[in-house]
């Protein structure tokens, strides 16, 4: 693996520990937690698919 994905590496580890720490029987629209919990969601969701879209255009520029 690549220095350069470590960094991305631990913005998918530092969400999904805020994602496994979120309560769910606390879950209410307004409040903030249930905010950071849908963000750090979101954010995971696309680090995974940076990720993998930047390894398959490496393996593609080594196959070549």
């Amino acid at each position: 693996m690549i220095k350069r994905n470590i960094s991305l590496i631990l913005v998918i580890l530092a969400m999904t520990l805020n994602i496994l720490s979120f309560d769910f029987s606390n879950f209410n629209i307004e409040s903030k937690n249930t905010w950071i919990f849908l963000a750090a969601s979101i954010i995971i969701i696309v680090s995974i698919t940076a990720l993998v879209i930047n390894e398959n255009k490496k393996k593609r520029i080594i196959d070549k």
